[in-house]
């Protein structure tokens, strides 16, 4: 009788824990539990990493414009125009080293100095849409891989389109958009067959954080970079080499993927086997009346605006309005009694219209 009662309990137990199972096999769409594999040294991890390190290349390419533009100008070109503008007074600190001043002026006001930041964007909204229907015809392997290796190759024209005059530059900034427009269309294509769903949102945060990371790095580096050599090695030293690493390692399922393991290749693809839709048109109609959709579009469209505006203008701003040198102001930034929340605390202090440092 004591040993039934004690095998009471275990019973109990391991009906729990198979109930546990059906559970999760039901969450993932499986008729038979699956087991998940090992992160280390797995495919689908190492993609995410490659696609971190493309995506930091882009953001990096995509910026650094707006930091060389502030040495390509000739001084106080910007506000010739504009003599309603409030600004600071000039900041009496010294660079601490010479200032290199080889680089070549242009005379371009602010409505050409607009058209050139602005002209980025006209490639990239056009092949949003596209990039996605590309991606599934070519494969997202390719599609985000030429799309980086064209944004860096246009990236090096960057000088002598300068150099050409204002048309060529901001063809070859539209040309770097369009490249560049197909990425994120191309990523999220290659998750659909490379993310299992309970890893899904660490996997894509991964390989859309390098986005982010390149915008912090690439804004200082490049006055860095402009300081130290010449705004127009800004453009020269983002090179192509990611590209290469990329189509050697990447594939484009896992089924084509020659290194994967046998066991995380199973895990995948059981795992996605429920999730893919077997639909092959678009769903306009359901799309366009859905609330929630048009919801995250606006929130969307909101965070990007005011971000890429800051983006793009900030060196600029600073510049002109703030009269902070742009090179001069990532020592600043970097000393330990200044603060970059300082600046940020003069902007916002600018923009409601009392302007004094």
């Amino acid at each position: 009788m004591g040993s039934l009662r004690t095998s009471e309990p275990e019973e109990e137990d391991e009906e729990g824990e198979k109930e546990k199972e059906d559970c999760t096999s039901l969450l993932l769409g499986e008729s038979q539990p699956t087991k998940a594999a090992p992160i280390c040294c797995s495919a689908r991890y190492s993609l995410a990493v490659w696609a971190f390190f493309g995506f930091f290349l882009l953001y990096a390419l995509r910026v650094n414009l707006s930091v060389a533009l502030v040495d390509m100008v000739e001084t106080n070109t910007t506000l010739t125009q504009n003599t309603t503008s409030q600004t600071c007074e000039a900041h009496s600190s010294a660079p601490v080293v010479p200032r290199n001043t080889t680089g070549k002026k242009y005379n371009w006001n602010a409505d050409t100095q607009g058209w050139i930041l602005g002209s980025f964007f006209y490639g990239y909204i056009i092949t949003q849409i596209p990039g996605g229907y590309l991606a599934r015809r070519v494969g997202g392997k390719l599609l985000m891989g030429f799309g980086v290796l064209g944004t860096a190759i246009f990236t090096l024209f960057t000088p002598l389109a300068a150099d050409l005059g204002v048309g060529y530059l901001i063809a070859v900034r539209a040309l770097e958009g369009v490249g560049e427009g197909v990425t994120f269309p191309a990523m999220h294509v290659m998750w659909s067959s490379w993310a299992p769903p309970l890893e899904r949102s660490k996997l894509l945060s991964i390989s859309y954080a390098g986005a982010q990371l390149g915008t912090v790095v690439s804004l200082p580096l490049s006055g860095i970079i402009s300081f130290y050599m010449d705004w127009m090695y800004i453009f020269y030293i983002f090179g192509v080499l990611w590209f290469l690493f990329w189509i050697w390692v990447v594939s484009d399922t896992p089924e084509n993927h020659k290194r994967i393991s046998l066991a995380e290749k199973e895990y995948i693809l059981s795992t996605l086997s429920d999730q893919l839709s077997t639909q092959k048109s678009v769903p306009w109609g359901a799309m366009l009346t859905s609330l929630p959709l048009w919801a995250i579009v606006v929130a969307h469209f909101s965070y990007n605006w005011t971000f890429y505006t800051l983006l793009t203008l900030l060196p600029t701003y600073m510049k002109d309005i703030l009269k902070f040198d742009v090179q001069e102001s990532i020592s600043f930034c970097m000393e330990p009694e200044n603060r970059c929340s300082y600046i940020l605390a003069v902007m916002l202090e600018a923009s409601l219209g009392t302007p004094k440092v």
